[in-house]
């Protein structure tokens, strides 16, 4: 009786649980990699003993912050480039809207911003339980050749019709603009709608 065929697939079946393991030993967990992050980078304005909260947002209970993550879509997840926690970090320092605060703390490293990117691309759990809105996109982010340092300022885009309204581009979408305007809302636009001004705009920022 030839036992090659059932050693080599039980060789690489127990490659492949071994691999699985491994996936799993590494998933981030909030305590353990993301809640260090913000409470270094964030106490003095999101945690229980800051003077006033802002935003509700107490990234040192774990249970509070997951309960405030739907709020204006701070942490959609698995769709980290729409999240407003991830935006709001990876904002340009100029931007009045940065945070930390230009001159309150020091930014988020290139790491760390990499680390929230990847909790809230797997789903954005605390304690085990992961969140159910959003899309869960393919691939390793770890590995995203155009993870951004730094989100363009906001900035003002007209229609053809000339209204204007303030917001923060996104990214592209085929024939679509995606903003974030200031409440947080995100709107899809029909590039061809946009003026030729603006439509200059989007080549500007490298779109």
């Amino acid at each position: 009786m030839n036992t090659q065929p059932f050693k080599a697939g039980y060789f690489y079946l127990t490659i492949a649980l071994l691999g699985s393991a491994s996936q799993v030993a590494h998933a981030l967990d909030y305590k353990r990699d993301i809640m260090p992050i913000f409470v270094e980078k964030c106490a003095d304005c999101h945690s229980t003993d800051a003077k006033k909260v802002k935003a509700g947002l107490r990234f040192d209970d774990p249970d509070s912050f997951q309960k405030r993550m739907p709020k204006n879509d701070t942490v959609l997840p698995g769709d980290w480039d729409a999240s407003l926690l991830f935006i709001t970090i990876t904002r340009h320092q100029d931007s009045d809207d940065a945070m930390p605060p230009k001159g309150k703390g020091d930014s988020l490293s290139k790491e760390e911003i990499r680390t929230v990117q990847k909790w809230i691309t797997e789903g954005a759990p605390i304690n085990g339980d992961r969140g159910k809105r959003g899309k869960m996109p393919e691939g390793d982010v770890m590995d995203s050749p155009d993870l951004p340092r730094a989100l363009p300022k906001e900035q003002a885009w007209k229609n053809k019709a000339g209204k204007t309204i303030m917001a923060t581009l996104l990214k592209i979408e085929e024939d679509v603009a995606v903003l974030r305007l200031r409440g947080g809302r995100i709107y899809r636009y029909p590039i061809a709608n946009l003026s030729e001004e603006s439509q200059a705009m989007l080549k500007e920022n490298g779109n």
